[in-house]
């Protein structure tokens, strides 16, 4: 007869070859093993505190393959097992504190990712793995006051750091996904440090649309390219979409993420997917709350209107303000754009301590036609008036240094 099918009549995909032949490797083509063992070739990558979760997961000193093959199912978040993982994981969280298993968790998470490239070029730029405590409580707050099961099931970043667990305990060859690839230009490799930490960057390309995560380019950084509005300015303009990232003079470390590139234009503009955040002293996202579109803006040389970039709120009363008088910024306590705001910096009006900002979704790239069709409007104008001051070369123009971000 026909009908719906439920998930369980669903056909479960088979394990890859690779998947098998990991599996086969760390079993030693047996179909018996000792958990000893397994633990013994993990050792590099556990905590002495996470062995003890592994041995819950398993809940068997002689796992058999199958056993070891539905672990990795469950880990490895396959809809097909999203039951079985929440239950293999209820198991594991009755025998531990919610907040101590999440600890355990990212402080074994970090032992993983030190064999990845993405890890190795963040600390080449001075990221610290300093705030595992602080995104462990942000991780773990929803499951201390609520359904346990619906707390691993709607929690997406738990997800990604058990696959990312279970992906290099097996020796998958995949892609961890909790830091992405970063593009920085040369000739400031030496000289960038950045703000972020390595649980800061986790956090924020967990919350960052799917398109936006894998890869980011540095566009600007006051340590690197100057304390000037114009050459922020001129480095942001029309480059797709960014984050920005801020520590003010008081130590609060802060930003937001903007959908759109960034344009000079008179009003506000961008979409309800733009948001606002705070990292230090407080982990959280303020995202879109429908009262008002007041999203992204940016000016500059203008007379009778604000200049410089802001996020939220309205003129005079800002969600996030960069002033283009560089170095001094805003915040206000409240903000109607954004839903759970509260001021991002310690004080209204602060100095900015340091600035970095990345585009994270490249604008997409017009062909020849689509190029020659495009008719320059009052703010391209202004856009292009503003790369002529800092200096920079004009897109239309095709001369940009093409070694520029490589």
């Amino acid at each position: 007869m026909g009908g719906k099918s439920s998930k369980h009549d669903r056909v479960i995909e088979p394990l890859t070859f690779d998947e098998n032949d990991c599996i086969d490797k760390l079993m030693s083509y047996k179909e018996i093993v000792t958990l000893d063992e397994l633990l013994h070739r993990w050792n590099s990558y556990l905590t002495h505190n996470m062995n003890g979760h592994i041995k819950q997961l398993f809940a068997t000193n002689k796992p058999c393959r199958q056993r070891v093959v539905h672990v990795y199912r469950c880990l490895s978040t396959c809809e097909m097992y999203h039951e079985s993982y929440l239950k293999i994981m209820s198991i594991v969280l009755a025998k531990s504190n919610i907040e101590r298993y999440t600890i355990d968790l990212l402080e074994t998470i970090n032992l993983c990712l030190k064999d990845t490239d993405e890890y190795a070029y963040w600390i080449r730029i001075g990221a610290k793995a300093h705030t595992i405590l602080q995104l462990s409580s942000q991780l773990s707050k929803d499951g201390l006051t609520g359904d346990i099961a619906a707390w691993v099931r709607g929690n997406t970043l738990l997800g990604l750091l058990h696959r990312a667990l279970v992906t290099t305990l097996y020796s998958v060859p995949r892609k961890l996904d909790l830091l992405p690839a970063i593009n920085i230009n040369q000739k400031y490799i030496q000289s960038f440090k950045t703000i972020l930490d390595l649980g800061w960057i986790m956090f924020i390309k967990n919350s960052l649309p799917a398109d936006c995560q894998d890869s980011w380019r540095l566009l600007f950084s006051s340590t690197s390219h100057g304390e000037s509005f114009q050459s922020l300015s001129a480095a942001i303009i029309d480059q797709g979409s960014t984050i920005l990232i801020l520590k003010d003079n008081s130590g609060n470390i802060f930003g937001g993420y903007a959908s759109q590139s960034w344009l000079l234009r008179p009003k506000f503009y961008g979409n309800s997917s733009c948001f606002v955040f705070s990292l230090y002293p407080n982990l959280n996202i303020c995202t879109s709350s429908g009262h008002n579109d007041n999203f992204l803006y940016m000016n500059s040389g203008q007379h009778t209107l604000p200049n410089g970039i802001g996020m939220g709120g309205q003129f005079g009363y800002w969600g996030l303000w960069i002033d283009s008088e560089y170095g001094i910024g805003k915040s206000s306590p409240s903000c109607s754009t954004f839903n759970d705001y509260s001021m991002l910096s310690a004080n209204k009006d602060f100095t900015i301590d340091s600035l970095e900002i990345w585009c994270v979704k490249e604008k997409p790239k017009l062909d020849d036609e689509e190029e020659e069709r495009k008719l320059p409007s009052d703010r391209d104008d202004w856009d292009m008036n503003l790369l002529d001051m800092a200096g920079r070369t004009k897109y239309s123009d095709g001369l940009r240094d093409e070694d520029e971000f490589k």
